[in-house]
């Protein structure tokens, strides 16, 4: 608590300054101080508040274990809270990848008449472009990260200050999961990845790891082939932490959320054991606040992710659709069972999402079911009329949306891979004829 005040009051130091009024501090201060001089200590005085505001903020979320390992890596990478310092390594972290999603798109166009061939690189392709466009999403939006991060933290701190034996129990089983999730997809994409770089060794003819080409160049002859496959060994660190932090963000915030929703029905079924109508109002009351507080939360989270979601959507199911159409003309069973793994991979993706986020919305209907229950014939009409409006307020669900249009439950889960399936058979109906 100590520290915590201390963060606080660090943070807080230079903000009861009126700068508006600086002209006369020096007057008031009753020192014969030159302007100048004064405007060069004020501008410093405020670099420096900022920069300790920056470093408290993220060694504040560094501490909150939901999240620590996902913003560990993109704080390293400045993808969230870049400094003078260390916003070189955010271009050193893209732009190779950039350059490498290019060349894949000129391999692709070279493979244009095998038709297994370039749906498998189209899926490469498809992949690391997908990783770009979550690792653009947060570096341009990294402002708006960065304070949903610090509502986060708030309300994680808020959790955490409680004495109460069972909310401890829920954050707690909260951030084990988490962090188990994070540990998980790391760990899988970079066996996933180191994988495909071992698979290339073994094959009759030279291959990269992820199909590239640069014309007038030929890269499978000696030196250029074994200098590109150099250049690629350290996909599966860079890949990994450029593909799976999102995905294991997004997994968290929709846990925290589904935490919260937890407790406040805990704290709604606490109010029948007030004796007194005051103080079950009182609770009530607090309630809404709280409810409140977990609407505003699910709607930033709404809007940082639902534009991403939907896009990769799209791409997901197309590309599944492509690889189950090149499952039914390839011959060869290595190949099949990369692409069974490819299918695997995605399908894993999607489904964390869309199970995170169902869970959110089941959660948010035990809500209004915690509010209906709530003993509302024992207490007074001032009582009945909030605990009515407040039921109103429960029957619209917490959702997260894909493309701020669909909202992501299982049955949408299940519509996206049934979809995937029909454009399967539709195009295997057609090149079969």
């Amino acid at each position: 608590m100590s520290c915590r005040l201390h963060r606080e009051q660090l943070a807080n130091a230079f903000d009861g300054v009126n700068w508006r009024n600086k002209r006369r501090l020096p007057r008031v201060l009753g020192h014969k101080v030159l302007w100048p001089q004064f405007q060069v200590a004020s501008r410093q005085t405020d670099r420096h508040s900022t920069q300790t505001r920056q470093q408290l903020k993220m060694a504040e979320n560094e501490d909150i274990a939901l999240v620590a390992i996902n913003v560990r890596i993109w704080r390293y990478f400045a993808v969230l809270y870049p400094t003078a310092q260390s916003n070189w390594r955010k271009y050193a972290f893209v732009l190779p990848v950039c350059l490498m999603n290019v060349m894949q798109f000129l391999y692709l166009l070279e493979m244009w008449g095998d038709l297994p061939a370039f749906i498998l690189n189209l899926f490469f392709l498809s992949a690391i472009f997908n990783a770009l466009m979550r690792t653009c999403l947060a570096i341009w939006k990294h402002k708006e990260f960065e304070q949903f991060l610090a509502k986060l933290t708030l309300l994680y701190r808020q959790i955490e200050a409680s004495g109460d034996e069972y909310i401890q129990s829920i954050l707690f089983e909260v951030v084990r999961e988490a962090r188990r999730l994070a540990v998980f997809n790391l760990s899988a994409s970079f066996l996933d990845i180191t994988g495909a770089l071992i698979f290339t060794l073994f094959r009759q003819q030279r291959a990269h790891p992820f199909g590239i080409a640069l014309p007038p160049l030929d890269l499978q002859r000696t030196p250029f082939y074994e200098i590109f496959y150099l250049l690629q060994i350290p996909t599966p660190v860079v890949l990994s932490m450029m593909y799976m932090p999102f995905v294991s963000l997004f997994a968290a915030f929709a846990l925290f959320g589904k935490a919260m929703l937890q407790i406040l029905v805990y704290k709604l079924s606490c109010i029948a054991e007030q004796r007194e109508e005051e103080e079950r109002y009182q609770m009530l009351a607090a309630c809404i606040r709280y409810h409140m507080s977990i609407m505003s939360y699910v709607k930033e989270f709404n809007m940082l992710v639902t534009f991403i979601i939907g896009a990769e959507a799209i791409i997901f199911g197309s590309i599944i659709c492509l690889l189950l159409f090149c499952l039914n003309i390839i011959d060869s069973r290595t190949q099949m069972i990369s692409i069974i793994m490819y299918i695997a991979t995605m399908l894993y993706v999607l489904f964390t999402y869309y199970n995170r986020a169902n869970e959110l919305v089941i959660q948010s209907s035990l809500v209004a079911q915690a509010v209906y229950n709530v003993p509302w014939y024992e207490c007074g009409m001032r009582f009945c009329k909030t605990l009515l409006i407040f039921l109103m307020q429960t029957q619209r669900p917490l959702e997260i949306r894909a493309g701020n249009v669909y909202p992501m439950t299982l049955a949408m889960f299940q519509s996206l891979l049934n979809a995937s399936y029909s454009y399967f058979t539709t195009l295997r109906g057609v090149t079969n004829k």
